[in-house]
């Protein structure tokens, strides 16, 4: 399994567009879902803002990205807060994955073939130690095996 930050990021937008699949599709318990989702993308977050981000070559992408994740974890708390068999629970969810998803197709677009331009295959490699090792560590806190 590839150990590189990109691909570990990229791996965990596509975790993040199944779980968006499930909320969708109301398989499962709906609120659990959503636990799921706080958990991931704080962990996904944190991680990023610590270990990446401060690799990326500008630190006005650096700040955009992070002030995006901060927009996400808004809508997502807003989201918990309401049952998710109210009125408007599906025009928030979908409010809040398409905030992820412009995230995602500008990380994936701009900042992280940026990154992989600026930084070596080693580099890359030890950034995505260093990137799963706080994913995994405040997923476990979450109570959520890697």
């Amino acid at each position: 399994m590839a150990s590189d930050a990109v691909t570990l990021i990229t791996t965990d937008h596509r975790m993040m567009e199944q779980l968006f699949d499930r909320l969708r599709d109301a398989d499962g318990d709906r609120q659990l879902l959503l636990d799921e989702c706080a958990a991931r993308l704080t962990a996904h977050s944190h991680a990023e803002e610590q270990r990446v981000y401060p690799h990326l070559p500008s630190a006005d992408e650096a700040h955009h990205g992070a002030d995006e994740h901060h927009e996400a974890e808004r809508l997502l708390h807003d989201l918990q807060r309401i049952s998710p068999e109210g009125p408007d629970f599906e025009d928030k969810l979908e409010e809040f994955i398409a905030a992820v998803r412009h995230h995602v197709e500008h990380e994936e677009t701009v900042l992280l073939p940026e990154l992989r331009e600026a930084l070596s295959p080693q580099r890359l490699d030890e950034l995505g130690a260093a990137f799963e090792e706080v994913r995994a560590a405040e997923l476990a806190v979450a109570g959520i095996r890697v």
